[in-house]
């Protein structure tokens, strides 16, 4: 078999993936031997978050290795698995989104975590498992897809689709691992030049596995306010609250308007450097408000983002207005009652999103 060192030369200019990294909401860990309550994550807002991610166009939510149900995590070695049983209780709860936990592959036994794995609700939608731990070869790799995959086909009989699988990239190691078993790539790179040889290499790789070309994404630490001033002002403030394991050490960071965000998310697409993007909000609400109603948006107007993917989801004002299509007379127009239904309705979203209060 003969196979191309080139890539495919694309038709059209393709449109990017976002995805949104919501490990933030998760608790925040600490030493349960002061006296410091024992913190909970709150479920109910993470369902509420993805929902409103996917209503807005975001590909997909992920929860990060970091993420925890609970604060006391010194005193819980089964820590690892919260990802995994906040995706599988939040499914029924987030509608058609996509989520993807992180399972580190060193850790526990896979079984009983691919089983929690097999009961997320795919709805047709965006789902998958990132996976991954320095220095885990390909023998443990394999034996996680299996566990995975045996466990979805026990739960459905054989007819749902596999997830797709998420690897962080960084060593040549995890480059032709993710060319043989990836479906989506993460890398943690804030240099353009190295972002793009990791892209090449990781295709490259894909190609010589004989599969299909791996999306390469780059995580992107957001802080987006009106004016640059203010938002270098709270990226200070959030990086000294954060300190030095802020969880995005060592990302690509955009801290400016929605405008010098998609500055930077298209110079990064068009040079090459990725596929796309899976976004660190700086702080939460905010930064999570801005690239639903700011940076999406104008990614969308400048064709980087596919208008009919997002056009095709089911929102509440679609749904909404669904409904009040059966209530229109004759002529085709909606009666009194069925636009106040979706005004009421639009608006109580609105409402509950913009209330959020900060994490």
């Amino acid at each position: 078999m003969t196979v191309s060192l080139l890539p495919t030369r694309p038709s059209s200019t393709p449109h990017a993936t976002v995805a949104l990294d919501l490990t933030g909401l998760g608790a925040r860990t600490h030493d349960p031997s002061g006296d410091l309550p024992v913190e909970k994550a709150d479920l109910a807002r993470l369902a509420s978050y993805t929902r409103a991610a996917h209503d807005a166009g975001v590909d997909f939510v992920a929860l990060g290795d970091r993420f925890r149900l609970r604060s006391d995590h010194a005193v819980r070695p089964e820590g690892w698995r919260d990802p995994v049983l906040a995706a599988r209780r939040i499914g029924p709860h987030a509608g058609t989104a996509g989520i993807v936990p992180a399972v580190p592959l060193r850790r526990g036994d896979l079984t009983a975590v691919a089983d929690e794995l097999a009961q997320v609700p795919h709805n047709g939608s965006w789902a998958g498992v990132q996976l991954g731990a320095p220095g885990a070869g390909r023998d443990a790799l394999a034996a996680a897809l299996r566990a995975v995959t045996s466990a979805r086909d026990r739960r459905t009989g054989g007819r749902a689709p596999a997830p797709r699988v998420v690897l962080p990239v960084s060593t040549a190691e995890e480059v032709e691992l993710a060319g043989e078993f990836g479906d989506v790539v993460r890398i943690r790179e804030h240099d353009l030049e190295w972002a793009r040889e990791l892209r090449y290499a990781v295709r490259a790789a894909a190609r010589t596995a004989g599969r299909p070309e791996v999306r390469v994404l780059v995580d992107l630490h957001t802080v987006i306010s009106t004016d640059r001033a203010a938002a270098r002002e709270r990226a200070g403030l959030v990086a000294d609250i954060a300190g030095d394991d802020a969880p995005w050490a060592g990302a690509l960071s955009a801290v400016g308007t929605v405008q010098d965000a998609a500055d930077t998310v298209q110079t990064w697409l068009t040079a090459g450097a990725a596929d796309g993007f899976v976004v660190l909000p700086g702080s939460l609400p905010a930064d999570v408000l801005a690239l639903l109603r700011g940076l999406l948006p104008e990614l969308r107007a400048r064709g980087l983002v596919a208008e009919q993917a997002v056009a095709d989801r089911p929102t509440v004002r679609r749904a909404a207005a669904a409904g009040a299509a059966g209530a229109t007379g004759g002529a085709g127009r909606a009666t009194p009652a069925a636009v106040r239904a979706v005004r009421t309705t639009a608006g109580t979203r609105d409402r509950v999103l913009a209330a959020t209060p900060v994490a």
